[in-house]
């Protein structure tokens, strides 16, 4: 899936090691982003070569299908959060 922010581009692809998910985000002019952690159960982590960059995590909320991300200081916030979006899509049945 592709993501278009302002003239940059990030690829996100999707690439599965054993029965885990992990997704790849190739970033046009940044850092590359890795995605990794229990993607169905919206418990994972982004992270850059620096480190962790954002966690999403479901336990925050008792409310169905609601979610949090929680961004590092610094970090893009639409980029992440387009980031987390294209991970839910490419996870999760939309119709």
């Amino acid at each position: 899936m592709k993501i278009d922010l302002d003239g940059r581009t990030a690829t996100v692809t999707k690439r599965a090691l054993g029965i885990r998910d992990h997704f790849k985000v190739d970033v046009d002019g940044g850092d590359d982003l890795k995605v990794h952690g229990n993607i169905v159960d919206h418990e994972y982590e982004i992270e850059s070569a620096g480190g962790k960059v954002a966690e999403v995590s479901k336990q925050w909320f008792r409310l169905r299908d609601t979610y949090g991300v929680e961004i590092v200081p610094g970090v893009d916030p639409v980029l992440i959060l387009a980031v987390t979006v294209a991970v839910d899509g490419m996870t999760h049945d939309l119709t």
